[in-house]
């Protein structure tokens, strides 16, 4: 569509501006009789003809003409020397359609300042998923220290466990040892009274033997509690980053799609 503008005023430069951002339209120039009347201004630099003869201009093809001086005369003039088939748009007209423009501008600029903002926030966003990722990396760097932590643990645990049953087996057997050189010694009588404080101090060794792998047992015992316990630990924080890789990725995704969206 051809248009054309008379009228170089703020009106003249708002329509202007707005049917340039217009693909189907084409301006064909602006008419006005005071060379610096802005829409004039601005016309010529970008690119747009001017003019400064209304009999002139209007002998130009074009489907519309938009009178925007408000001037009764000039509306009249261009009914009489406009071409049939174009059409005219008075000032009233285009005093309606300036202030749909105003307002439709007025949106676009509240639209921009949202934009703006929206692109500021999934800025932040991104900087709190690196963030969250960062600190999601380094508990699980500390998740799995204490997972192999444990697991050395519990086969140190093990080991020690298995000396500890080898002792008391042994202890077993001394004891049984020393019982039965107390009976052989009560047997000898009076020649036996030497091997018997033997036999005794052997008791007394296999008792304080048990009382100090009871000891360590008790103390194994409770590292294993304490060892599940910190096993616990390590695969709740592990669940839990698993779960905040979740999270994070979900948002990376929706940032990536609402930045897409703001983007066209």
């Amino acid at each position: 569509m051809k248009v054309g503008i008379v009228g170089g005023g703020n009106a003249g430069t708002l329509f202007l501006k707005t049917l340039l951002e217009i693909p189907e339209v084409d301006v064909i120039g602006v008419c006005d009789n005071n060379t610096e009347a802005p829409a004039i201004i601005f016309a010529q630099e970008h690119g747009i003809p001017t003019y400064f003869d209304l009999k002139l201009f209007l002998e130009k093809y074009m489907d519309v003409v938009l009178e925007l001086t408000g001037i009764p005369e000039v509306r009249s003039t261009i009914e009489q020397l406009k071409k049939h088939e174009t059409h005219l748009m008075d000032s009233h007209a285009a005093k309606l359609a300036s202030l749909l423009t105003e307002h439709q501008q007025e949106l676009s600029e509240k639209l921009a300042d949202y934009i703006d903002y929206i692109k500021e926030l999934l800025m932040n966003v991104t900087s709190n998923l690196s963030a969250i990722n960062e600190t999601v990396l380094s508990i699980d760097s500390t998740s799995k220290s204490i997972l192999e932590s444990v697991s050395n643990s519990i086969e140190s645990i093990n080991t020690t466990d298995q000396i500890v049953k080898i002792i008391n087996q042994i202890t077993a057997r001394i004891r049984i040892l020393g019982i039965n050189a107390s009976i052989e010694a009560a047997r000898a009588g009076e020649m036996g009274k030497g091997f018997s404080v033997v036999a005794s101090e052997i008791g007394n060794l296999t008792t304080s033997s048990k009382k100090a792998t009871s000891e360590i047992e008790a103390i194994i015992d409770k590292m294993k509690a304490d060892i599940n316990k910190l096993s616990g630990i390590a695969n709740t924080l592990d669940t839990i980053c698993k779960k905040q890789r979740e999270v994070a990725s979900s948002l990376a995704d929706d940032n990536a799609k609402m930045s897409s969206i703001i983007s066209k």
